[in-house]
């Protein structure tokens, strides 16, 4: 039975109703005084019915006495009470209230109601962690350990305070593949997402992806394209590093990288479309290089371009 099927019943029917509730019961005078009490609410305190009766909630437990005090400052302001959860007895409880009033509008009595919901609270924090995990596997590439092509295109979504964006491919991918195997690319694939994210607790660079096989992207919000520009480049150059950890002739691992600002009218999406054009070209050029869009032209990254 809920707390709001008592509308009808008169304070003298309700203290032998709260007898037979499957739930902690308890009704409370206006000074904190307990008027009528099941077992279920003697039990929190190791008491018997008869002992709790008569008795003021603040000699019981005063939490639940403060509590109580700051529900009837709640109920003067003219405000509503809202039910919330609480432990007792190392069980957590969902409180909800009635409250009664004379045909003055006096306050008389407030039934206050417990329903054990420790089992089911268990049930939705298990559920919420594995929801957690869940999106956390999602938006987490589990090779390189950036970000996923989830988490991407999540944040596309939002497309605020992004001004620069950047494409990065790894050059000939499929030629280390077929050369070496899948196990070593993807030895190559994990040592460039440890070198980028390490990189990028150096410095303040961008949230880093992972959104194809050997194809990341770098979003940009606080740096201008010159600055965008010269952080690829230093990424390029880190790349070319690989090839002495891996034992590999020179710049047999590289990069081909498009970099493009976000301006108007352009929306990310579309600088995107640019940073792609401008990795094709820095590939059609002999790869292993940073090309950028500015004014409707490609242009070859070098240090004094901007």
């Amino acid at each position: 039975m809920l707390v709001t099927d008592f509308e009808d019943y008169p304070l003298g029917q309700l203290q032998d109703l709260i007898q037979i509730l499957p739930i902690a019961a308890v009704l409370l005078a206006p000074n904190a005084k307990i008027l009528a009490a099941n077992q279920h609410y003697a039990d929190f305190f190791s008491q018997s019915v008869g002992e709790v009766l008569g008795q003021n909630l603040q000699a019981l437990d005063l939490d639940c006495y403060h509590s109580y005090c700051n529900d009837l400052r709640i109920l003067s302001a003219g405000q509503t009470l809202v039910p919330f959860e609480h432990q007792f007895a190392g069980r957590e409880h969902r409180l909800s209230f009635k409250v009664y009033y004379d045909q003055a509008q006096n306050f008389q009595a407030m039934l206050v109601c417990a329903v054990d919901v420790s089992d089911l609270t268990a049930q939705q924090r298990m559920l919420a962690q594995y929801n957690r995990h869940l999106q956390q596997q999602l938006d987490l590439d589990a090779l390189t350990g950036l970000a996923s092509r989830h988490a991407f295109q999540q944040r596309l979504q939002q497309q605020k305070n992004v001004l620069v964006v950047a494409l990065l491919d790894l050059d000939d991918f499929k030629m280390l593949n077929d050369t070496y195997g899948h196990m070593f690319a993807d030895r190559i694939l994990m040592e460039f997402g440890k070198q980028l994210a390490h990189l990028a607790t150096q410095h303040d660079w961008p949230t880093l992806y992972r959104v194809g096989g050997e194809e990341f992207v770098m979003l940009f919000e606080q740096q201008s394209l010159s600055r965008a520009c010269a952080i690829v480049n230093q990424v390029r150059q880190a790349v070319l590093g690989l090839n002495r950890a891996f034992a590999l002739p020179e710049a047999t691992i590289s990069v081909s990288c498009g970099v493009a600002a976000v301006r108007h009218p352009f929306t990310v999406v579309q600088a995107l479309n640019y940073a792609d054009r401008a990795m094709y070209k820095a590939k059609a050029q002999g790869k292993n290089a940073v090309y950028y869009y500015q004014q409707q032209q490609f242009y070859p990254y070098r240090q004094d371009a901007f």
